[in-house]
């Protein structure tokens, strides 16, 4: 799986705002230089992250961004689906009939496997957890035993 630029923008402009008193608003103009990320870029990323309801824009003199939740309700698998869709490793585990080969592969239960850990390791990490630094390294074994749970 490849996460495009956009993903790497919309989890450093939400990563900036994690690291701030949560509710504290921010202009985008702000975001754009601190963390390195093309202007033209950031209007796209905000507006995606704001209809995923992960941020919400203030319009106005005072106006700017800010959180719309806790950092500790914001996963980065939120961020990264709300600019990327849905994390899918392979076409073949978009869904049943997906795959010519699906009766037979012995790939795919491989694949399934990676996508679990993956998506596990996104979902647990929260930008809470980033923000201050904290963040777990689960084994493919403990990722597995949280997703059988």
């Amino acid at each position: 799986m490849h996460l495009t630029r956009q993903s790497d923008y919309g989890v450093r402009a939400i990563l900036h705002l994690a690291n701030l008193p949560y509710g504290e608003v921010v202009q985008t103009r702000e975001i754009a230089v601190r963390e390195d990320i093309p202007g033209k870029y950031l209007p796209s990323i905000i507006r995606t992250l704001a209809r995923a309801g992960l941020i919400r824009t203030l319009r106005g003199n005072q106006g700017g961004v800010t959180l719309a939740k806790p950092p500790e309700d914001i996963s980065l698998r939120n961020v990264i689906e709300a600019v990327e869709g849905p994390i899918m490793l392979v076409q073949c585990l978009r869904g049943p009939k997906q795959c010519a080969h699906e009766d037979s592969c012995s790939f795919m239960p491989v694949c399934e496997n990676l996508q679990n850990m993956m998506v596990g390791q996104l979902d647990s990490t929260t930008f809470a957890d980033l923000a201050g630094g904290t963040i777990v390294e689960a084994t493919g074994s403990d990722m597995l035993e949280q997703l059988q749970d």
